[in-house]
């Protein structure tokens, strides 16, 4: 994939959205007029977070040491995530000695329930080891697009409880409130005045990725049938952005490729910006009646930053991954994950857009 030609991209798309994921190093202040109550207010949710209890440790890995700070809503999951944005550890890497007693805990259990005690929160900063190998240190390749197994099925009304219910949690509120507090937009064109938001995702939704990485072919043999008549037929009613759980430098290759911004493209298409993975946070849901982690397009992120024009009532999020709207599941339209690309039935037997598009 580095060996592709890069078609220049336009200037105004390229965006701040280039820092590794960081987890909360969140303290009980909490500043009532930020973007984070924008986002929350936006979402419908409560903007007033309770006061946290928070956990001062002690980092050592590779003889050195350093302070890192958790939450008590904060899960293991967020740890580890703050570990690696401090060590380039991934979660899958590291080995955590001498924070527990006895087997740590999982992914989505709160820090509590690893027995920090109340030392922890009142100075008394607890030491623990890591061990593991950061990133860059072995050899690795990484591909244009990064896609977990499984998705979620929101069609019943048990679902939907648990669903609203992890929006409600104190933890996830928090992790929108944080992401939005980061997030810079790049406009690409400004909202049109009461214009509908149409949120649209791209790795198998309207593009096959898995093809795509073939040089020896155009990208718009990859492209999903209809790309076009679609993005015609909503734009006079629906302004665009377009959210991609990918790094943005593909993000970006791939549209100006697919002829969706540019000179080459095919249709006066409103795009407002695009977004890539950075803003994206994990969340836990239950499938098979385990907990389950992944992350999710937190729709409150766009409604905080254009207050007025786009809110829960005009927006809808497309999307061949339930699970990426977890977070509103009523502003979610889940279409089939578009891949074979190259065969002849898939192309002449896919209408999928044409379908959302009525």
């Amino acid at each position: 994939m580095a060996d592709r030609d890069q078609t220049p991209l336009p200037e105004a798309l390229y965006g701040a959205l280039t820092q590794q994921p960081v987890a909360s190093t969140s303290t009980v202040v909490h500043d009532s007029d930020s973007k984070g109550d924008a986002a929350l207010e936006a979402s419908h949710l409560d903007a007033e977070l309770p006061d946290e209890l928070v956990y001062k440790l002690v980092l050592n890995f590779r003889g050195n040491k350093q302070e890192v700070k958790v939450v008590e809503s904060d899960t293991v999951g967020d740890l580890k995530q703050l570990l690696w944005s401090l060590t380039s550890v991934p979660p899958e890497r590291q080995k955590l000695v001498g924070l527990t007693k006895g087997k740590l805990p999982g992914d989505e259990e709160a820090v509590v329930k690893l027995g920090l005690g109340a030392g922890a929160t009142m100075g008394n900063l607890k030491e623990f080891m890591m061990i593991g190998t950061p990133e860059g240190e072995e050899a690795k390749a990484i591909g244009p697009s990064e896609r977990e197994d499984g998705d979620m099925d929101y069609s019943t009304e048990a679902s939907k409880i648990k669903a609203y219910m992890a929006v409600q949690s104190v933890r996830n509120r928090r992790k929108l409130k944080e992401a939005a507090e980061k997030l810079e937009i790049n406009l690409i064109a400004p909202p049109r005045p009461g214009k509908k938001l149409l949120v649209l995702d791209l790795d198998g939704c309207i593009l096959d990725t898995t093809c795509w990485k073939h040089q020896e072919f155009g990208t718009e043999l990859f492209q999903r049938p209809y790309l076009h008549e679609f993005l015609r037929a909503v734009s006079p009613h629906y302004d665009l952005i377009v959210w991609s759980q990918t790094h943005w430098r593909w993000l970006e290759t791939k549209i100006v490729e697919l002829n969706m911004i540019g000179p080459s493209k095919k249709g006066d298409y409103h795009l407002v910006t695009t977004l890539d993975r950075s803003p994206m946070f994990s969340i836990y849901s239950e499938r098979e009646g385990t907990a389950w982690k992944h992350e999710v397009k937190a729709l409150g992120l766009i409604w905080a930053k254009f207050p007025g024009q786009y809110t829960a009532e005009n927006t809808i999020h497309v999307d061949d991954l339930s699970r990426n709207f977890a977070l509103q599941p009523k502003n979610g339209l889940k279409v089939h994950a578009y891949k074979d690309a190259l065969t002849k039935d898939r192309v002449d037997t896919d209408k999928e857009l044409l379908y959302v598009a009525r």
